[in-house]
């Protein structure tokens, strides 16, 4: 049986934040809030990872598979934030853009917090991460939304695009997002370009006991549905029954998985001090998430 494989290494970080610019404006007359504040931040974080001598050994499967050791990275950025106070400040407004440098040209690729990672060698290896901009808008409460979009310097394209919007009214909780993967010749292929739309929303009558839960993922670029579930539950202080029906489309991945399509109708019990009882594909095993 051959000898398990392990990695050892550090990563140590240092961030500078500064020189911030601030301005406040009192607006007592408004409803809204009687006070806003801007907020103009720059920022320089500095990282260093250890050498990983068994790098070319490790099976990379996950994200975090693919770190690079041996690897200066030097982030900057700006961040703007606005407050409104009333009762409470409260940021309502934040737009950020930042950029890496790297002194391995593999850790460009494979950087966790830029979305369009690509986890291979791009034909045209750089030291430059995109540029990511993203943007938040909270203006209550209850309501949210936001929006972040990379764009790479050396083929002056977009290569990806997402938002996500949330609302929650006490008894109405919605979710709606959209992402774009683009193809950009040179850098990537048609098959790696995507188009997705999501959307959970969750009713229930106050304290819980009734509920219901429709969740659905979209594939703009096939023009046809990747998954939908509608879940049902009532709860009492002894018991509770919750009913799911789920309908998967595999796609492409049909040939690996066997089957085309898939539809599931799952039950599900819960007992007070006892635990949850389902079918395999219910509550304890065989259900996908949203992709």
């Amino acid at each position: 049986m051959p000898d398990p494989i392990n990695r050892r290494y550090f990563t140590a970080q240092s961030t500078i934040t500064g020189p911030v610019l601030t301005r406040i404006w009192n607006t007592p007359n408004r409803v809204y809030a009687q006070k806003f504040k801007h907020v103009i931040e720059p920022y320089f974080r500095l990282s260093r990872t250890t050498p990983i001598d068994n790098y070319n050994n490790i099976v990379q499967l996950d994200s975090a598979d693919y770190v690079v050791g041996r690897v200066t990275s030097l982030q900057y950025g700006l961040n703007n934030r606005l407050y409104a106070k009333k009762d409470n400040a409260r940021e309502i407004v934040t737009v950020s853009m930042s950029q890496s440098y790297y002194t391995d040209e593999r850790a460009a690729a494979v950087d966790r917090e830029y979305q369009s990672s690509t986890y291979n060698t791009s034909p045209r290896p750089s030291h430059l991460s995109p540029v990511a901009l993203q943007a938040h808008v909270s203006p209550t409460t209850a309501t949210d939304a936001s929006f972040r979009a990379e764009y790479d310097t050396q083929f002056n394209a977009l290569r990806t695009l997402a938002a996500n919007g949330g609302l929650n009214s006490g008894w109405v909780i919605t979710n709606v997002g959209w992402s774009q993967t683009r193809f950009i010749p040179g850098y990537n292929s048609p098959l790696s370009a995507s188009h997705f739309l999501n959307a959970a929303t969750n009713v229930r009558r106050p304290g819980g006991a009734l509920g219901a839960t429709y969740v659905f993922n979209y594939d703009v670029k096939q023009g046809a549905f990747v998954n939908q579930r509608i879940i049902g539950h009532y709860n009492t202080q002894c018991c509770g029954l919750a009913v799911e029906y789920q309908k998967f489309n595999f796609g492409t991945a049909s040939s690996a998985v066997g089957v085309p399509h898939d539809r599931r109708f799952n039950i599900s019990f819960t007992l007070a001090g006892i635990g949850t009882f389902s079918d395999l594909f219910g509550a304890f095993g065989g259900q996908q998430g949203m992709r």
